[in-house]
C-alpha cells in the first residue's frame, strides 16, 4: 500500500508500507474522521479522504462501497468508543450505583468532549435538511450499544432500592434522549463561542447542565445534586 511519509521541508514521499486490512479501514476511517471534522461532509470525495490517508485507491472498495458506507462505519465506530468509555464507568468495582451511574454519563460526555469537532461534524450532517437517516442512524446505533448496560445498571439500582423508578426502560430511552438534545444544544454554544459570545456560551452551557443534572436526579427519583456531571474545565474545547 502506497503510503505518504514526512520528510525534513515539510515535503512528502511515499512509502510502501505492510498494512493489514484492519490497518487501512481504520486510516481511511481516521481520515474521514479528520476532514469531516475540518470541512463538512457533502463536498468531501473519496479520492481526498485516501489523500488524506495518505493511501492508494486499489484496497478501497475492499472495505467500502462508496463514501456513505464510510459515514456508516464512522457512526458505528463512534457509537462504540462512547459506550465503551461510559461502560469503564459503570463497572466500576466497590462504588455505589449512584456513583456508578454518575461514572456512566460522565465518562461518556467526557469521551464526546474529547472528540468535539468529530462528533460535532456528524451532528450537524445529520441535522441538515435531507439527511434525517444518518441522525436516525446514529440514535440507533447509540442506542443498541447503550440500552443494554444502563437498563442493568437501573435495574441493580431498582432491587437495591435506591432508585424509584417508573419504568426501567422508559428511564433508559429518556437517558438517551436527553444525550440526542444534548448535542444540538452543544453545536449552538460552540457557535457562539467561535462567534465571540463566550459569555453567552458559557451561560447557555451552565443552564444546560444545571438543567440535565436536575432532570436525572428526578427521573431517578434522588435528592437534587446525587448525580454529578464534567466540571466546566471539561468543555473548554467545546467553548475555544
Amino acid at each position: 500500500t502506497d503510503r505518504h511519509v514526512a520528510i525534513p521541508g515539510g515535503r512528502h514521499m511515499p512509502a510502501r508500507l505492510r498494512l493489514s486490512a484492519e490497518e487501512r479501514r481504520s486510516a481511511i476511517l481516521d481520515a474521514a474522521a479528520r476532514l469531516l471534522a475540518s470541512r463538512g461532509w457533502e463536498a468531501l470525495t473519496v479520492s481526498e479522504i485516501l489523500g488524506e490517508a495518505g493511501l492508494s485507491k486499489g484496497g478501497f472498495y475492499h472495505h467500502f462501497s462508496s463514501k456513505e458506507d464510510i459515514l456508516e462505519a464512522l457512526v458505528r465506530r463512534f457509537a462504540d468508543a462512547a459506550t465503551a468509555a461510559a461502560t469503564t464507568g459503570a463497572e466500576a468495582d466497590g462504588a455505589s450505583v449512584v456513583e456508578r451511574i454518575s461514572r456512566y454519563l460522565w465518562d461518556a460526555m467526557s469521551w464526546e468532549l474529547d472528540h468535539t469537532e468529530e462528533v460535532i461534524g456528524i451532528v450537524r450532517l445529520a441535522r441538515r435538511p435531507g439527511n434525517r437517516s444518518v441522525f436516525t442512524k446514529l440514535s440507533q446505533e447509540s442506542g443498541r450499544r447503550s440500552l443494554p448496560g444502563l437498563r442493568e445498571l437501573l435495574s441493580e439500582g431498582v432491587t437495591q432500592g435506591v432508585l424509584d423508578l417508573a419504568d426501567i426502560d422508559v428511564t433508559a430511552d429518556l437517558f438517551l434522549q436527553l444525550a440526542r438534545t444534548r448535542w444540538l444544544a452543544f453545536i449552538d454554544i460552540h457557535d457562539a463561542a467561535r462567534q465571540g459570545r463566550r459569555e453567552a456560551a458559557e451561560e447557555r452551557l451552565a443552564r444546560r447542565l444545571r438543567a440535565e443534572q436536575q432532570a436525572f436526579d428526578r427521573l431517578l427519583g434522588l435528592r437534587e445534586g446525587s448525580i454529578r456531571l464534567p466540571t466546566d474545565k471539561a468543555f473548554e474545547k467545546l467553548l475555544s
